[in-house]
């Protein structure tokens, strides 16, 4: 029994790796991007990639968790190849209705010339049953290595030829446009070659029977999977179709407008290297919840769930926090000019919504309140599509930012109002407060290493951040040590938890 545990825990560990590899990958190929294509190209890119992102976290998370959820780890070959027939004919009817209507989908964008990037993001929809069933049953078996290289395989093979396509707009001339639709087919260049991998290790026969399968239990699962995971990806589908008409109605001309679009989405670089850390922690956490349930230790759950969200608390704001301090520097270093960096600044306060949110609707997931995670997902984008179409005019892309914010603290809200009903928190008050110190705190050294060691040049820059971060990482950890934000239960769940604990233990 040790050792299926093991086995289950050193799996968990390397999906994790994986999935911080893949997201580090994720984030760091925007800035190339935007570097050499500048921001109308990243404008370009953005406007299509929560398509391809769909299809990611499709496949990545939504349907192997759905399918090891529903199917649990015994033998389902007949299942599994039932489910990938029928999914398959819904990706491929996607497919066919993207492909289709990718000139009408451009126009109400607000922009015709995106149409070929619409064809090429719809051809990854081919891929997605095949890669998340393919996934989801190694998952099952609980050989989480395979999936995981899978991950990563289909990450470089993606980013590899993202990068052939900065390379032809640097020296052969191609439009913005021609780049990004280059860019956007890697990502099914990327499903395929994942999909190839993990045939190649021999997985279920595709044997057609009538087995008995929940298809409304599995489809449900499937969309609260995908909500929770896409909620930054949802909200930046919002902004692709209505900023660029937005701000036509401020009076912009079009190259202007989306010019301040690409620069507004700098910040999906900026805030998916600030949710890496919070994304991985839920990963590992709710299997404990969800553990602690299955065996009646009601009063284990909610030491877990209060340890989880001060957990993510701490560790999302101090990113949130760490990220609008240091945000003049990083938007020099990487993205050459400090443009919108107000509107960027209220943009990473994202940060600190969505790792709550994340947390949140993990913590309602198990107890199966699922109708209300989509309920709060759709007011949530509902405020923010009425916010972006009444702010923008007005302020133009720091209107999209406090639409962003504002729209996902209402969420955040209605999350926590439920989140309540189910779990007995404790002492998160007392523990807002001392986080409120320590982020003042946290800020004010920051900013006065910022100020010793003043640079212009972006190689100096660097220097400057990792200085500056070093000095944040730094006032964070004492907080932890001299303010007590936590108990030994909730510490040792910190990474490097027990040796904070042992420090700890010497200073008294």
């Amino acid at each position: 029994m040790k050792s299926k545990s093991n086995t289950a825990f050193n799996g968990v560990i390397v999906l994790t790796i994986a999935l911080i590899v893949v997201k580090i990958l994720s984030a760091i190929y925007r800035v190339p991007y935007q570097n050499v294509l500048g921001d109308s190209g990243l404008y370009a890119y953005q406007q299509i990639y929560p398509i391809v992102a769909l299809g990611v976290i499709l496949s990545m998370n939504a349907i192997p968790s759905a399918l090891t959820q529903t199917f649990g780890t015994g033998r389902n070959d007949a299942k599994f190849a039932s489910v990938l027939i029928k999914l398959q004919c819904v990706c491929v009817a996607f497919f066919l209705i993207l492909f289709t209507c990718a000139k009408w989908i451009a126009k109400f964008m607000g922009d015709v010339n995106l149409a070929p990037m619409i064809s090429a993001a719809s051809a990854s929809f081919i891929f997605f049953s095949a890669l998340g069933v393919l996934r989801g049953y190694y998952q099952s078996k609980q050989e989480m290595n395979i999936p995981a290289i899978s991950q990563v395989v289909e990450q470089v093979v993606r980013v590899v030829i993202i990068m052939a396509a900065i390379t032809l707009f640097a020296y052969q001339g191609w439009s913005i446009y021609a780049a990004g639709t280059l860019a956007i087919l890697g990502s099914g260049c990327g499903f395929l070659a994942s999909s190839l991998y993990l045939v190649l290790h021999k997985p279920f026969q595709m044997t057609i029977k009538n087995e008995p399968i929940e298809w409304k239990k599995l489809s449900l699962a499937i969309i609260v999977f995908a909500v929770s995971q896409l909620i930054v990806i949802l909200w930046q589908v919002v902004d692709s179709f209505t900023v660029i008409h937005a701000l036509k109605l401020n009076g912009l001309d079009f190259q202007h407008a989306i010019s301040s679009k690409g620069v507004y989405d700098r910040g999906a670089s900026f805030i998916q290297m600030g949710l890496i850390v919070t994304t991985t922690f839920c990963f590992v956490l709710i299997p404990l919840l969800t553990n602690a349930k299955n065996h009646g230790q009601f009063v284990l759950m909610n030491r877990y769930t209060n340890a989880s969200l001060k957990i993510t608390l701490l560790i999302s704001a101090a990113a949130g926090i760490g990220l609008i301090n240091l945000l003049p520097v990083l938007n020099r270093v990487f993205f050459e000019n400090n443009s919108e960096t107000f509107t960027l600044a209220v943009y990473m306060l994202t940060v600190i919504c969505v790792s709550l949110i994340m947390m949140e609707m993990s913590l309602l997931q198990v107890m199966n309140q699922e109708k209300t995670i989509l309920i709060s997902c759709v007011v949530g984008l509902i405020l923010k599509s009425c916010l972006n179409i009444i702010l923008i005019p007005y302020i133009q892309m720091l209107g999209a930012s406090i639409a962003t914010v504002a729209s996902l603290v209402i969420t955040a809200i209605i999350l926590h109002v439920n989140v309540k009903k189910f779990y007995r928190l404790s002492n998160l008050k007392q523990f807002l407060l001392k986080l409120i110190g320590a982020m003042i705190i946290m800020s004010v050294v920051v900013q006065i290493v910022l100020w010793l060691i003043p640079t212009t040049g972006r190689l100096t820059g660097l220097i400057e951040l990792l200085l500056s971060a070093m000095a944040g990482i730094i006032v964070m950890v004492s907080a932890i040590i001299w303010m007590n934000l936590f108990k030994y239960r909730e510490l040792k769940h910190l990474p490097l938890g027990d040796k904070i604990y042992h420090i700890k233990r010497g200073k008294r």
